[in-house]
C-alpha cells in the first residue's frame, strides 16, 4: 500500500518547521515567495494531498456544504444547484449534492451523513414523504445552519427561501380565466408538502375572485411529479361528462404530460383545452404549441440560499435573525393558451 505523504514528510525534505509548511500551503502572506513555492513544488512532487478531515478538526470549519434536493434531473433543481455553487466557489467552499428521491428515510439518512461528515451548513428542500422534521431540528441543536430551500415548513424556525407559490398559481389560472376559460381543473402534486397546498388554494382563489365555484371533481391530485401520471390524469378528465376547457398544472413536467395525452387523443390546445404549467423548465418552449408557464429565478434563488447559509456559518450571531424570503415568478404567456 502507498504511503500516505503529510507535510512532515514535506518539512523533513525541506528541512523547515512543520508550521512553515502549513502556511505555505494555506497561502500565507507570512511565507517568502520562495519558501512557499519550493513547499508547493515538494507537495506536487511527492504527490501530497491534505486531510480535509483533520483541517476541518483543527479549524472548526469543514469550508464544505451539503445541498440535498428530492431530484437533480428537473430543470429548477438542477439551475438552483448551479446557483448554489456559483456562490460557494467564489467564497471556497465545496459542495457536496444529494438528491433524497422522494423519500423521507432517505433523506433522514442523507442529514445525519452529511452532519456526522462535519459540514458547515446545509441547504435542503423536503422530500414529498418529509411530514415530521425532527432530523433537521436535531442538527440546528448541534449548531450547524440549516437553509429551507423551496419546500419549507413553517414548524422550523430558520432561513427559508421560497416561490410565493399562492400568488403565482393565482396569477396564471388569472390568465386562463382572462382567456375567457370557465371550467378550469387543476393537476397538482401530494398535499403533503406546503407548496403543493399554496398553488392549489392560489388556484381557487382566483377562481371565486372571477365568481367561479371550483369543482372538487377538477381537483386532480398525484402520487408522483411524473409524465406518465399526468398523461393518465388527462385522460380520465377528459372522460368525464362535463369536460374542463383548460387546466393548470402544478409543474411543467405534468403540463408537458398532460398536454401529450391531449394531442395524442387528438384535442387541439389551445382551442378546445388550454394547459398551463409552472416552472418554466427548459424543454417548455419547444413543445408545440409552446407552454404557457410561471417562471421561477431558480438560479437567482440558489444564490440567495448559498449566501444566506454562509453568512449564517460567517456571522454566527444572524443565525436568530431568521426571515423568509418570498419570491414572485413571472407569467410567461405562450401558445399553449
Amino acid at each position: 500500500m502507498k504511503k500516505t505523504i503529510t507535510i512532515k514528510d514535506i518539512a523533513e525534505r525541506l528541512k523547515v518547521s512543520v508550521a512553515t509548511v502549513s502556511r505555505a500551503l494555506r497561502g500565507s502572506q507570512e511565507i517568502k515567495p520562495e519558501t512557499k513555492e519550493a513547499v508547493l513544488k515538494m507537495a506536487k512532487d511527492l504527490d501530497y494531498h491534505p486531510n480535509l478531515l483533520a483541517s476541518s478538526l483543527s479549524s472548526k470549519r469543514s469550508k464544505i456544504i451539503g445541498v440535498v434536493v428530492p431530484t437533480i434531473n428537473r430543470f429548477f433543481w438542477s439551475n438552483s444547484i448551479a446557483g448554489i455553487e456559483n456562490v460557494a466557489y467564489t467564497e471556497n467552499y465545496k459542495v457536496m449534492i444529494f438528491q433524497s428521491s422522494e423519500s423521507y428515510q432517505k433523506e433522514i439518512e442523507i442529514v445525519e451523513t452529511l452532519a456526522n461528515s462535519r459540514v458547515d451548513g446545509i441547504i435542503i428542500a423536503f422530500s414529498k414523504e418529509t411530514e415530521n422534521f425532527d432530523h433537521i431540528q436535531r442538527v440546528i441543536e448541534r449548531d450547524i445552519p440549516v437553509i429551507l430551500f423551496e419546500r419549507v415548513t413553517e414548524e422550523i424556525n430558520t432561513w427559508k427561501i421560497q416561490t410565493d407559490d399562492f400568488w403565482g398559481a393565482k396569477e396564471i389560472t388569472g390568465h386562463l380565466i382572462q382567456q375567457n376559460r370557465k371550467k378550469i381543473a387543476h393537476i397538482g402534486g401530494p398535499l403533503t408538502l406546503e407548496v403543493c397546498r399554496k398553488r392549489l388554494e392560489g388556484y381557487r382563489s382566483a377562481l371565486l375572485e372571477h365568481g367561479i365555484q371550483p369543482n372538487p371533481a377538477w381537483e386532480v391530485v398525484l402520487d408522483d411529479f411524473s409524465f406518465e401520471q399526468a398523461g393518465e390524469k388527462m385522460e380520465q378528465l377528459w372522460a368525464t361528462p362535463e369536460k374542463p376547457d383548460a387546466i393548470f398544472c402544478f409543474a411543467d413536467i405534468i403540463a408537458i404530460g398532460a398536454q401529450h395525452a391531449a394531442l395524442k387523443m387528438g384535442i387541439s390546445v389551445p382551442k378546445q383545452l388550454a394547459i398551463a404549467g409552472f416552472g418554466n423548465d427548459i424543454t417548455s418552449r419547444y413543445l408545440s404549441p409552446a407552454l404557457t408557464t410561471m417562471s421561477q429565478p431558480s438560479f437567482e434563488m440558489g444564490k440567495t440560499a448559498a449566501t444566506m447559509l454562509l453568512d449564517s456559518i460567517q456571522q454566527p450571531e444572524k443565525k436568530l435573525d431568521y426571515k423568509c424570503i418570498s419570491v414572485k415568478p413571472t407569467l410567461v404567456i405562450r401558445e399553449s393558451t
